[in-house]
């Protein structure tokens, strides 16, 4: 990510629906559900509206400072937001596991594709 301000975070927004979209996907295969779609978006929006949510709090795509630091606690949040709504919304269980799991998953999605890309850029920097 490299192109411009507006380019890299159209590209993270797109990143990160992929590792939430990711985390469902491999959940429900995982775990041998059969669900139709109307089941998976009921287990993805409130990722999706905790994630973003919590970017928008913490200026994941917009600022320009503490991006790590930035990233950390839109997982924290999101995850956070995410499972508040998975509860009191949809009433589907969330047992601290589920928790733990969906945090860690995300987190590691999220950021990994993050230091990668920053491993990348440096890469190309000291090549060039």
């Amino acid at each position: 990510m490299s192109e411009s301000p507006r380019t890299d975070a159209r590209v993270a927004v797109v990143l990160d629906a992929v590792a939430l979209v990711a985390f469902v996907a491999l959940g429900r295969t995982n775990h041998h559900l059969h669900g139709s779609g109307g089941w998976f978006l009921t287990v993805l929006w409130p990722f999706v509206v905790g994630w973003f949510a919590a970017a928008l709090a913490t200026g994941l795509y917009t600022a320009r400072t503490a991006r790590g630091r930035r990233a950390v606690a839109t997982c924290l949040l999101g995850a956070a937001l995410a499972l508040v709504l998975r509860v009191t919304v949809t009433g589907r269980s969330t047992p601290v596991v589920f928790g733990l799991v969906a945090l860690a998953f995300i987190s590691l999605a999220t950021l990994g594709w993050r230091v990668v890309a920053r491993g990348v850029r440096r890469a190309v920097r000291v090549a060039g």
